[in-house]
C-alpha cells in the first residue's frame, strides 16, 4: 500500500489527526499533517510542517513524544496514551519502508477526550506542569500571573486576555503558546477560550451554545462536546 493510499484510508476527518515525519540527524523533522483534531489543538499546519517536536511543544512533553517517535524510526508499531491542550488521544505511530529501511513514519491521533472524565486526566503522562505562574512579557517588564488567580482566557481581536479576580491582562501571545505554561486545572473549552475549571459556577446553555459564567459576571464560551465532562469534574 503506497504512503498516500494509507493516509486515505485513514480518513483524518474520522480519526482526528494524520502526520507523517522524517529523521534528520538528530531530531524529526515533520513533513505533512491534516485533520480536524489540529485545529482543536491550537495549531496550524505551518506550525508544524517543517518543524521538530520542540519547536511547538513544551519541553517535557516533546521529550516524551521524541522517545517514542524514536522507537517508530527503529521498525517498530508504537501506540500510546497523551494529552496534550485539554485533549486526550490515542496515538499510533508506523513506520514505512523502502528497501527495509524505514523512510519515513505516518502518525494518527484519535480524539478520546469524550470517553475520559477530566476527573482522571491525572494518569495521563504530559500532566506533568508544575509552574506556579503565567510569565507574561510587556515593553520592558515581566509580569507574572499566579496560575491560581486565573479564571479563563480568551482570545479575541487578535490579542489574548487574561481574566483573574480584580484584573486583566492582555497579550499577542497565542492561546497555543499561553497554554504551554498553564497546569492540569486548565482546559481548552473552546477555541477561543481555555478555562479555569475550578473557577467555573454555571454552566448555561442558549440555544446550540453553552455559556460558563464565572465571578463578577464573566462568561465564556464552551464547545458542546466538553460539557458533559465539566459536569463530571465538578460533581466528582
Amino acid at each position: 500500500m503506497s504512503d498516500l493510499g494509507y493516509v486515505k484510508q485513514l480518513n483524518a476527518n474520522h480519526t482526528g489527526m494524520v502526520y507523517k515525519f522524517i529523521k534528520n540527524g538528530e531530531v524529526f523533522i515533520h513533513t505533512m499533517i491534516v485533520g480536524d483534531l489540529l485545529h482543536h489543538l491550537g495549531f496550524k499546519a505551518g506550525d508544524i510542517i517543517g518543524k521538530t517536536l520542540h519547536d511547538f511543544y513544551p519541553k517535557n512533553y516533546a521529550d516524551i513524544k521524541h522517545q517514542y517517535y524514536l522507537q517508530a524510526w527503529e521498525g517498530n508499531y508504537v501506540q500510546y496514551e497523551a494529552e496534550i491542550n485539554g485533549i486526550l488521544q490515542i496515538a499510533s505511530l508506523r513506520p514505512v519502508y523502502n528497501n527495509k529501511e524505514v523512510v519515513e513514519v505516518v502518525g494518527s491521533c484519535i480524539n478520546i477526550t469524550e470517553h475520559i472524565p477530566i476527573s482522571k486526566r491525572n494518569n495521563f503522562e504530559s500532566n506533568i506542569s508544575a509552574k506556579k505562574s503565567l510569565m507574561l512579557k510587556e515593553n520592558n517588564y515581566v509580569i507574572f500571573v499566579p496560575l491560581n488567580e486565573i479564571m479563563f482566557i480568551e482570545r479575541s481581536e487578535r490579542k489574548s486576555i487574561i481574566h483573574t479576580g480584580n484584573k486583566e491582562y492582555a497579550t499577542y501571545e497565542s492561546l497555543a503558546k499561553l497554554y504551554k505554561q498553564l497546569n492540569v486545572h486548565f482546559i481548552f473549552c473552546h477555541r477561543s477560550y481555555i478555562i479555569n475549571i475550578d473557577y467555573l459556577e454555571i454552566i448555561e446553555q442558549r440555544g446550540q451554545c453553552f455559556i460558563g459564567h464565572f465571578k463578577n459576571n464573566k462568561t465564556a464560551r464552551i464547545s458542546k462536546n466538553i460539557v458533559k465532562e465539566l459536569k463530571d469534574y465538578k460533581t466528582y
